[in-house]
Parts: structure tokens; sequence; C-alpha cells
């Protein structure tokens, strides 16, 4: 750096000279006061340990002040390093600034306040709890019960009512399960911390389960497929499905049933009959409520082929709920790593 440069030098350059013996005379040379401070600052932290320049400065600034040596009115000597004052703002925003910040807090108390007020109207004006003239408790029972196996062809007035009337109510609870599923995967799922280890078939578990597989297997099926017909559906069959791939994990071996059923493929089924029920009962926003013109036939109430798209969505919730239990199993089955 050049000698006329100098001037924009800060603390720690000049400190760099200073230690390396650079310029021993002239007007930076040992009559130089601000030299002798750096002098006196490396004596003290050689004696007393390390210390901030900028905090030595300050100390002897105030021994020198109660000893008389300083005016009251000179300041306090700062850190060259520190950062520049910002500049103040204003204290009070400019006129039209607050004109609009007071016209958004007002629009917003009075949008609220409105709808406040429509909503506790709206719940006001609805029956009590309880009370017999309520719809919900005569006429929308009475119709679930009286006109449902001709509107929804389900005998089953439980199942009609879930995947039918409140078809899109079951799209969001298989919905929910799926959303549990993925992410106990992305939480769990992690090669990287942690290393699979399969045990192999446990043998009292495989006498026993060989022979109650099958039949639990079978009568979960039995209750996916019947539930329009009878007690059942897709919730209670696939607890019971989901139960029998649990137990034949045990049964067939952890390995084995990776094989099988590996995590990936699980999640892809979970996933295309979440979008297969959706699209099922998509078509009743373009059809509205009572599908008018292009109503699905129901079938004949009783029979196994009855009850319009019950059916298949009886089978997309089995299975969601099926292959939900079955991650969740296999997840939390695997050991972490030591």
């Amino acid at each position: 750096m050049k000698r006329t440069d100098r001037t924009r030098e800060g603390w720690y350059e000049r400190f760099l000279r200073w230690a390396g013996g650079e310029e021993p005379d002239g007007p930076e040379g040992p009559e130089d006061p601000e030299r002798q401070e750096f002098q006196e600052y490396l004596e003290y932290i050689d004696a007393h340990g390390y210390l901030e320049f900028g905090a030595y400065r300050l100390m002897r600034w105030k021994e020198r002040k109660e000893k008389g040596l300083i005016p009251d009115t000179a300041p306090a000597p700062h850190h060259e390093a520190a950062k520049p004052a910002q500049p103040e703002l204003p204290k009070r925003r400019p006129g039209r600034l607050r004109q609009q910040v007071k016209l958004y807090r007002f629009l917003s108390v009075a949008v609220t306040a409105v709808l406040a007020g429509i909503f506790l109207a709206v719940a006001l004006a609805l029956p009590t709890f309880g009370d017999r003239s309520a719809p919900a408790v005569n006429e929308v029972a009475r119709r679930y019960l009286e006109q449902g196996p001709e509107e929804t062809g389900a005998v089953n007035a439980v199942t009609g009512m879930i995947l039918d009337y409140r078809a899109f109510d079951t799209f969001g609870e298989s919905a929910v399960l799926f959303a549990a599923a993925a992410s106990t995967i992305l939480l769990l799922n992690n090669p990287r911390r942690r290393v699979r280890t399969f045990r192999g078939p446990d043998e009292l578990t495989n006498l026993l389960g060989r022979r109650l597989l099958p039949v639990i297997l079978l009568f979960g099926v039995y209750i996916v497929l019947n539930g329009h017909l009878s007690p059942g559906g897709g919730f209670s069959g696939g607890a019971v499905l989901g139960g029998g791939l649990i137990l034949a994990s045990l049964v067939l071996g952890e390995e084995r049933m990776e094989q099988l059923l590996p995590s990936r493929r699980t999640t892809r089924v979970t996933a295309v009959c979440l979008l297969a029920y959706g699209v099922m009962k998509g078509y009743s926003f373009f059809t509205g409520g009572n599908h008018v013109g292009w109503d699905v036939p129901k079938g004949t109430p009783g029979e196994l082929f009855s009850g319009g798209l019950i059916l298949p969505l009886n089978i997309c919730v089995g299975v969601i709920v099926a292959c939900t239990m079955y991650t969740f199993y296999t997840l939390f089955l695997e050991g972490e790593e030591e």
C-alpha cells in the first residue's frame, strides 16, 4: 500500500505494520501516540490476558476521565471496525401511507365482523341439539332408511350412506390414511440411518398361522366384497386384510414378504386406489347430487353386482386400509442402526 493511502487504513492494517516493526521513524514512528497506545495495549494483554482493543481503549478512557484528565464533554472512543450508524427513520409514517394503514385496519375489522355476524346468524338459525323437528333427526335418517336401497342400490344402509350420500367424507378419510403412511415413510424409511435386519418365521406362529392365514385373508375379502349387502365394507374388511398381511409376515418371514410387498409397491397401490376412488366419485361434480342423466346402473338390490360404484369403492377403501396397516407395521418393525 502506498504511503499516501495510509490515511484510509484501519486499526488492523496499522497493527500489522507496527507489530512488524515497520517505519521506526517518521510520522508513524515511535513518537506516534497511536503506536504508543498500541504498544501499551500489547504490554497489558501480555500481563493480564487477552482483551479486545476497543474494550481496552474504553477502559483507559474511563480511567483518565475519572482522574480528570479528560473533559466531560469529550466523546467516548469507539472501535473503527464498528458498523456505521444507521440513519434514523422518521417516527411517523408519511400521511398517505398512514391513511392506507388505517384503512386496511378498518377494512380488516369490518370484514371479520361481517363474517362473524353471518356465522353467528346461521348458527342461531340451526335447530337446537336433540330437537325432534331437526331434519338431521327425522328427514335425513328416514331418507337413508326408506329410499337408500332405491337411490344407492345397497341393502346395507350404512354402506350406502358412507359410500354414496357421504362418499366425499370417506374419500377424505382415505386420503388421511394415505398421508399418514406417506409421512411415516418419509420420516422412518431412510437407508442412510437404518440397517434393515430380517427375522425369519417364528416356529410356533408358523405352525398355527399357516392354517389360519388363508381363512383370515378370505374372510377379509368377503367383508370387503359383501359390504353393500351385509355389515362390513372397505374399512372393516381392510382392517382384517391388514391383520392378515401382518400375520403373513410372521409366517412367511420378513424377507419373503419384503420381496412380495415392498414399501414402494404398497405405496403405489395405495395411490392408485385413492386416485381411482376420486375418479369414480368425481363425476358427481358434473352431474349434480342426483347424477341427472348420468346415473350409474344400480343393479338388483341384494345381488353381489349391485349398488353401482359402491362395490369398486369398497375394494379401493379396503386396499388402502390394508396397505396402510401393513406399511406401519413394516416401518416400525425395522431396527435402528447401532
